[in-house]
């Protein structure tokens, strides 16, 4: 987009510090899932529901970080 207005590059911007943001709490929320779950003394252990919420943490973690690939991408671009 080398024809970009000043507007929407400042909202490209915004929106890739945004999206880094929700991918480093949705990190923080599965990390304290796994210590919570798996590292602490009193822990029960994993159960089927708690894989599957580390599966979806981990698929929107991932999906955060290629979006916010691909929005530094278009900032990049001429």
């Amino acid at each position: 987009m080398g024809d970009m207005s000043p507007l929407g590059r400042f909202i490209l911007i915004a929106m890739l510090w945004g999206v880094r943001f929700a991918a480093g709490a949705l990190a923080a929320i599965f990390a304290l899932v796994v210590w919570q779950k798996g590292l602490s003394a009193a822990a029960a252990g994993f159960t089927q529901q708690d894989y599957a919420l580390l599966a979806v943490l981990a698929t929107l973690v991932i999906a955060a970080l290629w979006f916010a690939r691909t929005l530094a991408r278009e900032i990049k671009s001429p």
